[in-house]
């Protein structure tokens, strides 16, 4: 197997740290977690992931380690959280993230495989239980979480408390309601990497909130193992050194898989 790091959003810690079990101890690649509240700035965190890329390629340039910014998984203000991880060359990158408002796009590197799986976001990546993007079975109209919801970094959540203490608790009681009335049900994935228990009163208690019922829907890192183990499957896309990642990545059926 190719020497390789993991660059990783820190909401689905859960979901990687489950899905590298399918690894040997010794086999496991070391981890660059990106910060999630970058998730609403596709553009910040296609900049993110272009200056992480940029110094693994200085060190397979140069053949030495290279440190790398990543953040301590965890809730609280990324600032506080930043760290930098030594990796050593490599010549593989595995990006656990789907497309994300198109922040892979344009990502390149003159020396390195970008390795991905072949899914719009990280909600398509865990509904896949070995089907093609196309027939994730996903709903528009639920609104999906996991526990990283809760115990990570989120926008959303942050919002709703600048709310509260800008317009008081009954005015961003309304705003949150306005802000899911598109939705139908909140959708707890059971992804197998944390007991349901330790989100499921939370999530029923947010959906509570927003005026809408809350389920469990089924979920799976299969996805993520094919990742990690560089298999090559239609749902995998490797992009060789020197290629650009594009659109046509996440609608087109890698060629090494048909």
């Amino acid at each position: 197997m190719a020497e390789s790091v993991i660059v990783a959003c820190e909401m689905i810690e859960d979901e990687v740290r489950l899905a590298l079990r399918s690894l040997p101890p010794e086999e496991r690649p070391p981890i660059v977690w990106v910060q999630s509240g970058l998730h609403d700035w596709p553009d910040k965190l296609h900049t993110a992931l272009a200056d992480i890329v940029a110094r693994l390629d200085a060190g397979a340039s140069s053949g030495q380690a290279v440190l790398v910014p990543s953040v301590r998984p965890g809730r609280g203000p990324a600032d506080s959280r930043r760290e930098e991880v030594r990796v050593g060359p490599v010549d593989t990158v595995l990006l656990a993230f789907g497309f994300c408002g198109r922040a892979l796009v344009g990502l390149r590197s003159e020396r390195l495989r970008l390795v991905f799986p072949r899914v719009d976001d990280c909600v398509s990546l865990l509904l896949n239980a070995g089907c093609s993007r196309e027939e994730v079975p996903r709903n528009p109209r639920h609104y999906y979480l996991t526990r990283g919801w809760f115990t990570h970094e989120s926008s959303l959540t942050q919002a709703f408390e600048d709310w509260v203490r800008r317009y008081g608790s009954e005015k961003a009681a309304k705003l949150r309601k306005t802000l899911f009335s598109g939705y139908e049900q909140v959708s707890v994935i059971d992804t197998g990497a944390y007991r349901l228990s330790e989100c499921l009163e939370h999530s029923c208690k947010f959906a509570s909130e927003v005026g809408l019922r809350c389920d469990v829907v089924q979920g799976s890192v299969q996805l993520l193992e094919k990742l990690f183990r560089q298999e090559e499957d239609s749902e995998i896309v490797v992009v060789p050194p020197g290629e650009e990642i594009t659109f046509e990545h996440l609608i087109r059926v890698p060629e090494q898989a048909r």
